[in-house]
């Protein structure tokens, strides 16, 4: 067998050639180069993390395939007490335990599985981080998570099923998250934002609130990490202020939000024009981001041999957590929906706007303005 030698991060990888030329699910060695930034993104994450938790913690990788991630949680942040690896393949153990000696791992900081994801958690918990990085929907996951992640505990969380919750499939994303997702200029946030919910939804029935600390979407995949806590009262505030439904105008762009407990004082007629609203949800209608851990996450790449797409991605969403909107504006679905002659350069937009860039999109911006204000903004910039 080829074997092919890897460098991410501070870790050092053997896989197979035929992995790298075909990377799909049927592979029992998995590694996904382009997966790099989101393990950037996790070691990043943690380092600040343990700062809070001012001890050891104990990390799970219930999904190991060849390990990358688990060396690189070893090797790269402080204060890890143990790794505990599992994967149901016995040959992506064998590399697993391969790659670890490579990379010179001290084997009291690791205990290896050969279990189902689910299985695993369940027999091991309690941890401090839990990473859940399927081929596909983490929503068979959710459950042993809940009921193994500590309190105050973190979890990160994959889904690359992005087609159905970005409404390309509207009923899979129905039956698999239980929500109804929308096509517009933002379609790929309100599938971010429906995948928290379900992750919400799995915790608070067993009455824990969750935070979310960090999410984004790049390319084939979305991310996000959320931290628990405990408590009914808190699950109720969290339902109460975090979960809801996007109600949205096609025909000038008007968005505003409904928390799910007010559904039923739900207009479907948008103030703005008078046509017919659509609606996406219920969905996350929270915060996507802990300011704070994005500040700081965003200092640590000083320390880590990080990819630039990281780097370029964590400067935009720290500007973009500084106003967290529930949707946002692109310059071309603003001139088409008010057949606008031209359209204003970007710089012009957001200094009129008082607008911050988002990561979803290279045109798009989120604003504080109302939709009014918006609108007549543009046109006035455009002499329409």
């Amino acid at each position: 067998m080829s074997l092919t030698k890897v460098k991410e991060g501070l870790a050092i990888l053997e896989v197979p050639q035929k992995v790298l030329n075909h990377i799909t699910e049927k592979n029992e060695v998995f590694y996904n180069p382009v997966m790099a930034i989101s393990r950037d993104l996790t070691v990043l994450l943690l380092r600040v993390f343990v700062r809070e938790k001012d001890r050891p913690i104990k990390v799970a990788d219930p999904l190991t395939a060849s390990a990358i991630r688990a060396i690189r949680i070893i090797k790269e942040v402080p204060n890890v007490e143990k790794v505990f690896i599992n994967d149901l393949s016995e040959k992506a153990l064998d590399f697993a335990k391969h790659n670890l000696e490579i990379n010179r791992i001290d084997p009291s900081k690791v205990e290896l599985y050969n279990e189902t994801a689910e299985v695993f958690l369940l027999k091991t918990k309690y941890y401090d981080y839990i990473d859940i990085d399927p081929f596909g929907s983490p929503v068979d996951f959710l459950d042993a998570v809940a009921k193994s992640l500590a309190h105050k505990g973190v979890a990160g969380f994959t889904a690359t099923d992005t087609a159905p919750l970005s409404a390309t499939y509207p009923k899979t994303c129905l039956r698999r998250y239980f929500a109804k997702p929308i096509e517009n200029e933002f379609y790929h946030e309100v599938g971010l934002r429906i995948l928290i919910k379900k992750i919400a939804e799995v915790f608070f029935q067993y009455d824990i609130p969750i935070e979310v600390l960090f999410s984004y979407s790049y390319k084939h995949h979305f991310r996000v990490f959320v931290k628990r806590y405990r408590g009914a009262k808190r699950t109720d505030e969290v339902f109460k202020t975090s979960v809801g439904y996007l109600l949205y105008c096609h025909k000038c762009l008007y968005r505003t939000t409904l928390p799910f407990t007010d559904f039923r004082s739900l207009d479907l007629r948008c103030p703005f024009c008078g046509h017919v609203l659509d609606w996406a949800g219920p969905l996350w209608i929270g915060n996507l981001w802990n300011t704070s851990y994005v500040e700081e996450m965003a200092k640590e790449t000083a320390n880590l041999p990080v990819s630039e797409e990281t780097k370029k991605l964590l400067k935009v969403v720290l500007q973009e957590s500084q106003l967290q909107t529930v949707g946002f504006y692109t310059s071309s679905a603003l001139g088409k929906a008010f057949k606008l002659p031209s359209l204003p350069s970007k710089r012009e937009l957001f200094k009129k706007l008082k607008a911050v860039p988002t990561h979803f999109s290279g045109e798009g911006f989120r604003t504080p303005l109302s939709h009014k204000e918006v609108i007549e903004k543009v046109k006035k910039m455009v002499g329409f």
